[in-house]
């Protein structure tokens, strides 16, 4: 079987308001709604495709178009991530609403998400980060976290956001290979 691995970065789209907040009123802003995309990353076949502009909405536009070039020629590929399913996924597709962007329509149960497999479909605050993960792995971490993307968006750092973007690639790579060693990929909730 073959894979698209995704992960996105966000940010408020009100940065001014966001450094006026507490950590708890900052954590209400990770929504579609009060908050934007700043880059989507994509690795299959060994290359890593990070997208990234200043206007959301060409870049929405962009990571449809590559899916679908993608999906066109290899159908069959999975779309794979950590916390996919409710995160980058209905943040993409919100985000294309609300820019007006046509999608690249996919099916929800053959979307792969490790953070669901690995935890044989738990729910709750225990079942992990990415980065946790990746330290289990002992995969060499970024010394940057998802809490700070908002911080670097401020300062406009956008290659250090990128650089993390795709440190999260790699680790939810050696996760899904481990996952796939392990069998647990084989885990269904039904």
């Amino acid at each position: 079987m073959e894979y698209i691995i995704l992960d996105t970065e966000t940010c408020p789209t009100n940065l001014d308001k966001y450094e006026e907040l507490s950590e708890t009123e900052r954590k209400k802003l990770l929504n579609p709604i009060d908050s934007k995309l700043v880059a989507i990353g994509l690795r299959y076949n060994s290359k890593t495709v990070i997208i990234h502009d200043k206007n959301e909405k060409q870049m929405l536009e962009e990571f449809w178009k590559e899916l679908e070039e993608i999906k066109k020629t290899k159908p069959e590929k999975k779309i794979v991530g950590f916390n996919i399913k409710d995160f980058d996924l209905p943040f993409l597709v919100t985000r294309s609403f609300i820019n007006n962007v046509k999608i690249t329509p996919f099916v929800l149960k053959e979307v792969i998400d490790l953070r669901e497999k690995v935890s044989a479909f738990r729910y709750g605050a225990t079942r992990g980060k990415l980065k946790e993960f990746g330290e289990a792995l002992g995969i060499e971490l970024h010394e940057m976290d998802g809490s700070m993307v908002a911080d670097e968006c401020i300062k406009g750092n956008y290659e250090k956001i990128n650089e993390y973007l795709k440190k999260d690639l790699e680790i939810t790579e050696k996760m899904l290979q481990r996952i796939i060693e392990t069998k647990i990929i084989e885990i269904e909730r039904w």
